[in-house]
């Protein structure tokens, strides 16, 4: 999963100030629908031969649920990040999906396993190095925020289906945070770099850290 290129979050005098307010044009929540059913369906596919539940119709309920969480908690919300924080710029930020990003997540999905470019939020504003990195910065912070809520409650919970919930949406949205921290374009860390080299560092640190206690005790 990536975000939007550099080139997208360019300046555009003719656009319409969204003054502060988080706000969803028709043509976005389509896409983002759009967007949510495939890589839902991607990671369904992934997930076939789980077996949650003894009964087949509740076991392909449980996988197709799961899998929406997994993407709304990750992939969703860290398009949001970048468009609520665009959007407190004043600057115009819409989701907009890749057609053949998402054709690939699928193919790739019997495959068994995610490789995807789903869309990407795109901005437009008067938008300056530091509102850039800032807005890079928060897909990747909403991540780490919520693998570090997903290892803390994995760490109370007895062993159980969510329990295990838990600790796919802690590694999902610590290596997607990780992914795009990337320090080259079109990923969200070449912008985080360009903006402060110190922010970048201790960003990654964390999602580092986070991504060894999984792997070393959640996994």
């Amino acid at each position: 999963m990536r975000d939007a290129a550099d080139g997208l979050r360019r300046v555009d005098p003719g656009y319409r100030s969204a003054r502060g307010k988080i706000k969803f044009s028709k043509t976005e929540i389509l896409h983002i629908a759009v967007a949510i059913i495939v890589l839902s369906a991607a990671f369904s596919i992934i997930m076939r031969n789980s077996r949650l539940n003894s009964d087949p119709t509740m076991n392909i309920i449980l996988i197709v649920g799961m899998s929406f969480v997994l993407v709304v908690c990750s992939f969703l919300f860290h398009e949001f990040g970048h468009k609520f924080v665009a959007q407190r710029y004043n600057a115009w930020s819409e989701f907009r999906m890749y057609p053949f990003g998402l054709m690939i997540a699928l193919l790739f999905s019997f495959m068994g396993f995610l490789f995807a470019a789903p869309g990407a939020v795109y901005i437009r504003g008067n938008i300056n190095k530091e509102m850039n990195g800032k807005i890079s910065l928060a897909g990747p912070a909403v991540n780490f925020v919520i693998a570090a809520i997903s290892i803390i409650v994995f760490f109370a919970l007895e062993p159980s289906l969510i329990r295990d919930v838990f600790r796919m949406l802690a590694y999902l949205n610590a290596l997607l945070g990780l992914f795009n921290m990337i320090p080259i374009l079109p990923f969200d860390g070449s912008k985080i770099v360009a903006w402060n080299m110190p922010v970048y560092i201790a960003t990654v640190v964390i999602g580092a850290a986070e991504l060894a206690v999984i792997w070393l005790y959640m996994i």
